[in-house]
């Protein structure tokens, strides 16, 4: 398959130099066709000047007029035709050997015109066979030479026999000859020497262009985020996933460090064995770690390439490894309490429909009763993330999964105000649907909830779209309570922390564990009307992760 494909490139160059070397030829023909017009009517005024004698058409002058006619009303012909002409190889050769077979002829019946091949035409046709040389290929070019020899000799030959009173010169004959072939043999090798140069020069050429382009695919699809600056922390070329981490326009390159990044960078051009702590852009931008490296060693103040890191994957698998052994170490101790706790709960109750227990007595059962319940919650939230199963994410749209989710919600608070509005409406996601269900059921039994205690009703709002900045889809659920406190804000999503009187704190850390699991990001922020505003931000549709 490698050498088919190598013998397919090759082919494709060979093809290219061929193309390269017809449109030359073409235009070479064309010059040539127009130094033979220009040679004709030289041949005409030279010849019927008198201020000075010469040799033309001494032997024959008629001949020679017409035959000098006939020579340059051809070149005439040959150019017009040479421009009107298809451009075909084939044809092209065809024509080159024509004219050039033609323009020895015609010059050796006008140096027998002028007593032979001391009248110095001899000389023009070394130029016919040189151009024939470079426009014909292959055993035609050695063809116009050996043409253009024996018409010399053929030439001399017949002067010697038809006039009596010119001697031929058969010597400068043959030099003329040997001149012919080596030159034409002497332009054929250089002719292909060029020709092999050119091919291998266009091979190398096709080679590192092919490199280039692999090089800048790997790089595009890279996970890690690459950015290339000069001296003076210009951005002179980036990847994809920089693009993605750094918060910009998927659709727009960037020319300039966002600040913390520019900040990093400044600090390790004056110690390079400092090491950058981690950052985010935005909010909702993953934590990213960049690592600096000259392009050139020793040399920090000069180009810089950046690697950019998403620690969250890393902290992700740490945090997997680290949750299923605390996964599995609470499962066993919430074995261990399920069974005491039910032995005191079901105790309460019997206690509880005792008919001699007073007042105080029973308060204190059903504290008991209350608290027993609430453990039992804990217990099953913590054994439900032990049995938790692998994600398996799909490609689903976005509305669809919500207007199902809310048709079932509706079923269990048919009162509940859901309102949706996604924009665009085919925006798609990546997720496991079953995890999506469990989360978005923690965040609207949380978001009916406080809208409830705030005296709006059972009232929630989800709207979803796509991050211009990173193509990324999002989904946020409103609530219309108070919203969440500064001070509980950071351990918002940390397990055993809740606001609600009676709860577990397991609801946000669960949801937050089934975003991590399938890539996607969980936050929270204020919303415009007082209340929060939780946001799911997924990876992208189109980008397979494992």
């Amino acid at each position: 398959m490698a050498d088919t494909l190598v013998s397919a490139h090759r082919a494709d160059i060979i093809a290219e130099i061929e193309q390269r070397r017809f449109d030359l030829n073409l235009t070479l023909l064309k010059v040539y066709n127009g130094y033979r017009i220009i040679v004709g009517f030289a041949l005409l005024v030279v010849y019927s000047q008198t201020l000075f004698s010469t040799r033309l058409g001494s032997l024959d002058e008629r001949l020679f007029w017409w035959v000098t006619i006939i020579y340059t009303a051809f070149n005439i012909a040959s150019l017009i035709f040479t421009w009107a002409s298809t451009n075909r190889k084939y044809q092209l050769e065809a024509l080159s050997l024509f004219f050039v077979v033609m323009d020895a002829l015609l010059l050796a019946i006008l140096m027998y015109c002028s007593g032979g091949i001391s009248s110095g035409i001899a000389a023009l046709m070394l130029i016919t066979v040189a151009t024939g040389a470079i426009l014909v290929v292959g055993r035609s070019a050695t063809l116009v030479a050996a043409i253009a020899s024996m018409s010399v000799l053929y030439e001399e030959f017949y002067l010697a026999l038809s006039a009596a009173n010119v001697s031929a010169d058969f010597f400068q004959a043959g030099v003329y000859g040997i001149i012919y072939f080596t030159t034409s043999l002497l332009i054929q090798r250089l002719s292909n020497r060029i020709r092999e140069n050119d091919i291998r020069n266009l091979a190398q050429q096709a080679e590192l262009a092919d490199l280039e382009r692999l090089n800048r695919l790997i790089i595009q699809r890279m996970r890690t985020g690459i950015i290339v600056v000069d001296g003076s922390d210009r951005v002179r070329m980036h990847n994809r996933s920089a693009r993605f981490l750094l918060g910009a326009q998927s659709d727009q390159p960037f020319l300039a460090l966002p600040p913390l990044l520019a900040n990093a960078l400044q600090q390790w051009r004056q110690d390079t064995t400092r090491r950058a702590a981690p950052f985010r852009v935005t909010h909702d931008s993953p934590e990213i770690r960049a690592n600096f490296s000259a392009v050139r060693e020793q040399q920090s103040d000069g180009d810089v390439t950046i690697f950019l890191e998403d620690t969250s994957e890393v902290q992700q698998q740490a945090q997997q490894l680290k949750l299923a052994e605390l996964g599995r170490l609470s499962a066993s101790i919430a074995h261990e309490v399920r069974n005491p706790l039910g032995a005191i709960s079901h105790a309460a109750q019997l206690l509880n429909e005792s008919d001699d227990l007073q007042p105080a007595d029973q308060r204190l059962t059903d504290i008991i009763i209350s608290h027993s319940n609430r453990m039992n919650g804990v217990v099953e939230n913590v054994l439900e993330m032990s049995r938790r199963r692998q994600p398996r994410p799909e490609r689903i749209r976005m509305l669809d999964a919500l207007e199902r989710f809310v048709a079932e919600c509706r079923e269990s608070f048919p009162e509940a105000d859901i309102e949706v509005e996604v924009d665009p409406a085919d925006t798609m996601i990546r997720v496991d649907q079953a995890h999506l269900t469990q989360a978005l059921n923690n965040l609207i039994d949380n978001a009916l909830r406080y809208s409830q205690e705030n005296g709006r009703g059972l009232r929630a709002r989800i709207e979803g779209g796509v991050q211009k900045a990173t193509d990324r889809p999002y989904l946020n659920v409103i609530d219309y309570g108070k919203g969440v406190d500064a001070e509980q804000i950071p351990n918002l999503f940390q397990p055993f922390t809740s606001t609600a009187a009676g709860g577990t704190g397991l609801g946000l850390y669960i949801t937050k564990e089934l975003c991590d699991a399938n890539q996607s990001q969980l936050s929270y922020s204020t919303h415009a009307e007082g209340g929060s505003c939780f946001r799911i931000l997924f990876t992208h549709p189109n980008r397979i992760t494992v």
